[in-house]
């Protein structure tokens, strides 16, 4: 979900550009051919919005390296059209405006091609304290929040959580104050339902233990791509950065430490 936000807020708010969203399961197909006439259908529409983001979700189930996947009937010819046609949008003729973006969670397992055709790979890792706090305060901004809430508090102690995790939480929350409320309901034919439900304390206690973060600093997978980041994304790039630059040579305050150029 997080891929697919950014895809769009980079087509709609920064580019004002059309988006294109494609996966395995839109181009793959089981008749000989008709993979490749796919890859050439997409990049023809593509054309005809410009200017467009492409967008790949899940690039490794589609561009995955060839030297994996040996005897896979079509798999070669999908991956070369795919690469002739991104290939294309280099061309100095070229004039129109296209963008490919793509997402994995397995950026190791891409084609080497494909790779060499990705100048940025950009890391989206787990949210920090404050982005935390941040979608939080986005998700329940139309909740009616009881005043022992403290967002701060609940941002604080959701490490791990992703964007998707802090929604489920957010939605299980509402599901406890809904319950509660039917509940009440049920014991007192006379309760009226409130104009609008409070989420209180304890229903976002309640779902927090109930709604647990889907990964942790263990995952093979986690440490896989910011292994890879380190080694080929922008981790290392903005490593390299910091190594350039001039060395600041503290003032000599003795004539003998002055430096002389021979």
């Amino acid at each position: 979900m997080e891929y697919s936000l950014v895809s769009a807020f980079m087509a709609v708010y920064c580019s004002g550009a059309n988006m294109l969203e494609i996966s395995a399961a839109s181009i793959n197909d089981m008749w000989v051919g008709n993979s490749e006439k796919n890859v050439r259908a997409v990049f023809s529409l593509a054309r005809k919005l410009s200017p467009v983001v492409v967008f790949l979700d899940e690039a490794d189930s589609l561009l995955g390296s060839r030297g994996r996947q040996p005897n896979r009937g079509g798999y070669r010819e999908t991956i070369n059209q795919f690469l002739r046609e991104w290939d294309g949008l280099t061309n100095a003729l070229n004039t129109q405006q296209i963008f490919v973006l793509v997402s994995t969670n397995a950026p190791q397992d891409l084609d080497e091609a494909v790779l060499r055709r990705l100048p940025r790979r950009i890391l989206l890792d787990l949210p920090l304290r404050d982005s935390r706090l941040a979608i939080l305060q986005s998700l329940l901004r139309d909740e009616q929040l009881d005043p022992t809430v403290s967002l701060e508090q609940l941002a604080s102690s959701t490490e791990l959580y992703s964007g998707s995790d802090l929604k489920n939480l957010a939605v299980a929350a509402a599901m406890e104050a809904a319950k509660e409320e039917l509940a009440a309901k049920e014991a007192d034919v006379g309760y009226e339902f409130p104009v609008k439900r409070i989420l209180t304390k304890a229903h976002l206690e309640k779902a927090s233990k109930d709604i647990s973060a889907s990964i942790s600093e263990d995952m093979q997978s986690l440490k896989a791509l910011r292994k890879f980041d380190e080694q080929y994304g922008d981790a290392r790039r903005k490593k390299k950065r910091s190594q350039m630059g001039f060395e600041v040579v503290p003032q000599a305050t003795k004539s003998e430490d002055a430096m002389i150029r021979k």
